[in-house]
């Protein structure tokens, strides 16, 4: 077990929660059921892709910190802390149900890059903790800490299981403890990071909710951690966000701010492709019109909900249906029944396929409503 070093964190965490009043999802399925305009989709097999499914973003915080009394219990039923066999468990499970990491800046790619058949999903850890990437004294990285128990996974399964995971960092401060615990090893650890194929991505300079900043506050939590992290290395991406607490701001018209920076220096100036929430269910799909890069939804780690959406987002099953890749970045391949929901502005010069799983009778009054209209023009 690995001593957890910033109580105060959680209990922020756990006090922000409650005053904004956040609930939590218990499934898969009962989050996409509130979601708008959400239909089932009958896939005509369990092959057949769906680049407009949903896709899983989930949300960690810490693995295998050591918490007592209430805190213990709080974090335990948020999911903020979960167990190293409960994390290794979730993961085999996934790649057993067909599900392949990527990073969260990938699936906002116009050539998402994934194998035939499988189910793209994204590993998110907030606030850079001590029990997510931990050395050992020997120099080794501890097997039990969140980073041990993924490349331990990428060592069992190959390419069928590539090192990423996406990595919310705060900065050392006066608010905040060193990125992952041990202060002469930052530098070390984010360049480790970088190096394996993991992303590194901003999650502000302070930890402090953004519900009631201005555009220039929102700004400098940007703009600071952003340079603390590129001054250390320069090849990291840094174009993702995600919000400390879930707490967006109040004023949505500074939501854009934390999108873009209008910085005069170039070594602070960043730029976000989406802002992450705190909890909310699945994702829409990049391709889907009701995918909003400023309310991207992740899942939590409560006990069982993880395990539930595993469960539930199978090939052709349950009340919501996962991407299914078709293996090809260069081409997007959607269910004509769910064609409408297609944002074609977004294909940026892929070519779009089209698979027909409308049933027979659907098919014939479409045909028929369109000869009616043709005949009456």
């Amino acid at each position: 077990m690995i001593k957890i070093t910033n109580k105060r964190l959680l209990v922020a965490v756990l006090s922000t929660a409650a005053a904004l009043g956040m609930t939590f999802p218990r499934t898969c399925a009962a989050a996409a059921g509130n979601a708008p305009g959400h239909t089932a989709l009958a896939l005509p097999n369990a092959d057949t892709p769906n680049e407009l499914g949903r896709i899983p973003i989930l949300m960690y915080h810490s693995v295998g910190d050591k918490f007592t009394g209430k805190a213990a219990a709080l974090s335990a039923r948020l999911g903020l802390n979960i167990s190293a066999a409960t994390f290794r468990a979730q993961l085999e499970a996934m790649y057993k149900a067909g599900w392949y990491p990527v990073n969260m800046r990938d699936i906002l790619s116009p050539h998402l890059d994934v194998p035939k058949g499988k189910i793209p999903f994204a590993i998110t850890f907030d606030d850079a903790r001590r029990s997510q990437f931990y050395y050992r004294k020997d120099g080794s990285v501890d097997p039990n800490c969140a980073l041990g128990v993924l490349l331990a996974m990428h060592q069992k399964y190959g390419q069928g299981w590539p090192n990423r995971a996406s990595f919310y960092v705060v900065p050392s401060g006066k608010f905040n403890p060193p990125p992952f615990g041990q202060k002469s090893l930052v530098d070390k650890k984010l360049r480790f990071l970088v190096d394996q194929g993991f992303e590194v991505a901003n999650h502000s300079t302070s930890h402090h909710s953004m519900r009631n900043m201005s555009p220039r506050q929102l700004e400098q939590e940007m703009e600071t951690c952003f340079k603390y992290v590129r001054d250390r290395v320069p090849e990291a991406t840094m174009d993702t966000m995600a919000l400390p607490y879930g707490a967006a701001p109040r004023n949505r018209g500074s939501w854009g701010v934390l999108l873009d920076g209008k910085t005069v220096d170039p070594a602070s100036t960043y730029h976000n492709r989406c802002i992450l929430m705190a909890w909310g269910g699945t994702s829409y799909s990049p391709w889907d019109k009701r995918f909003d890069t400023k309310q991207v939804t992740r899942i939590g780690a409560e006990p069982g909900t993880i395990e539930r959406c595993i469960a539930t987002l199978k090939h052709g099953k349950g009340s919501q249906q996962p991407y299914i890749s078709d293996g090809n970045s260069e081409v997007v391949t959607v269910p004509a029944s769910q064609r409408q929901h297609l944002a074609a502005d977004k294909l940026a010069g892929l070519r779009l396929v089209v698979i027909n799983d409308l049933p027979p009778t659907s098919e014939k009054k479409k045909q028929s409503t369109q000869a009616v209209a043709k005949r009456t023009h």
